[in-house]
């Protein structure tokens, strides 16, 4: 998570401003119902109508001032988010373009996008949400609570019940929903592959005419997300209603006792008021803070995916390469080579293969489908690595060079035509940039 984090702290000057504006916000917030209580307690109660005006211009200038620093910290958020799931996007993608074809298919490639676009966009808009959340929510909360105490220390203490389920609550919730979220994901590659794999083949589709097959793959994948999606989220849901039963229970007790206490003078009514606002304040805090922990419960799973991108190593690196080496000629020598797309397979794709050419030569590898003919060219250029034997270009086993020096000097038409988007020129220039218009 540490790879995450540094991804972060890129944009440490936007999460400290964000924090600075909320703290702001916040106090303006808890102002508000000070000027209620004066307004009740004095200024209608002693028909002070003056006062009362001088009150209420008060509240709304704290009102616009509350929504200046809130508008200013939803933007440094919204900043910070978007730079963040940047930086994961950017980091992800030029870590995979160091991955080995092993690599990429332990992962699959749906699953790769699925993790530089959902799982991203779920991280950014946690931190988007829960940087204002996570800030504001808290300090409303304790302050609140301790405003509340300050007024009625007696009445505080419906708050020693009303807490601790809460707190028991989101937290069973919690442990119910990462599992489901994990699941949820996977479901989401999975639906995402029968796409992709549908839309690359579909003149195989049509030709074979698997229309409907193919359709009713997609649909069973598509019943699998859609029931993932029902658990989770339904689960979730559980959370509103559940915190609204105890607010309102919280919000019936202190209606019940603060009476009680009105009428026997030990309370003023404006008091009273203010106590019940920050009570709604604490309540809604509270609410604030479930919601982002659900919300951090599915970021959790989906960061663990992109970790599992980012901490995966290469198969074929230049580790133990020598910078300096270059291509010279293209005396090629396979010596004893022997490979196998799985280490666990008990087959061999190749087996014992020895042979020399020389540079110049023009060789031809005849074999039947699937006889291992593009497997032992792609040994050439290290797209593979052989799993014993060695494959050596003049007189140097291919792993002593550079992969960019190795690869940039074997010239290879594969088997399939692959257009990039953009133009035919693009598309003619991308083997060489530099290549003029002859």
């Amino acid at each position: 998570m540490t790879k995450i984090f540094k991804q972060l702290a890129r944009h440490w000057a936007a999460c400290l401003a964000v924090a600075a504006l909320l703290i702001v916000q916040a106090y303006c917030d808890l102002s508000l119902p000070d000027y209620t209580s004066k307004i009740v307690d004095v200024g209608i109660q002693q028909g002070n109508a003056a006062y009362t005006v001088q009150m209420g211009v008060a509240m709304i200038v704290m009102a616009l001032v509350s929504l200046c620093f809130g508008v200013g910290a939803s933007y440094c958020a919204s900043l910070t988010g978007m730079g963040f799931g940047a930086n994961i996007r950017a980091a992800q993608y030029g870590h995979i373009q160091d991955f080995a074809f092993s690599n990429i298919e332990r992962f699959s490639t749906a699953s790769l996008i699925t993790r530089l676009t959902s799982d991203v966009n779920q991280l950014q808009l946690t931190l988007m949400m829960g940087m204002r959340l996570l800030v504001r929510a808290p300090v409303m909360l304790i302050s609140a609570l301790i405003l509340s105490v300050l007024i009625s220390l007696q009445l505080s203490r419906v708050f020693l019940v009303a807490i601790p389920l809460l707190v028991v609550l989101v937290a069973i919730l919690l442990m119910r929903v990462g599992p489901m979220f994990r699941s949820l994901q996977e479901k989401t590659d999975r639906l995402n592959l029968v796409v992709q794999e549908n839309l690359t083949a579909i003149r195989v589709v049509k030709s074979f005419v698997r229309e409907r097959h193919e359709k009713d793959k997609f649909a069973a994948r598509n019943d699998d997300l859609r029931s993932a999606s029902e658990k989770a989220f339904g689960t979730v849901v559980v959370n509103m209603p559940m915190m609204m039963l105890i607010i309102y229970g919280t919000i019936i007790a202190i209606l019940w006792f603060g009476g009680h206490m009105v009428s026997a003078g030990t309370l003023q009514v404006g008091l009273l008021t203010t106590f019940f606002t920050y009570v709604v304040q604490i309540s809604i805090s509270l609410m604030m803070v479930s919601m982002i922990f659900m919300m951090m419960s599915r970021s959790v799973a989906c960061a663990k995916r992109v970790t599992e991108v980012l901490d995966e190593q290469p198969d074929i690196a230049d580790d133990h390469c020598d910078s300096t080496l270059r291509v010279k000629n293209g005396d090629i020598r396979f010596d004893h080579v022997y490979f196998k797309y799985d280490p666990k397979s008990p087959e061999w794709n190749l087996t014992a293969i020895t042979l020399d050419i020389r540079s110049g030569q023009t060789v031809g590898i005849i074999g039947g489908t699937g006889s291992a003919k593009s497997t032992l060219v792609q040994l050439i250029p290290r797209l593979y690595d052989a799993t014993e034997g060695s494959v050596e270009i003049f007189g140097h086993p291919v792993a002593s060079y550079p992969r960019d020096a190795l690869r940039g000097r074997v010239a290879m038409v594969m088997q399939k035509a692959q257009l990039f988007g953009g133009t035919i020129r693009s598309n003619l220039l991308w083997g060489n940039k530099d290549a003029t218009d002859a």
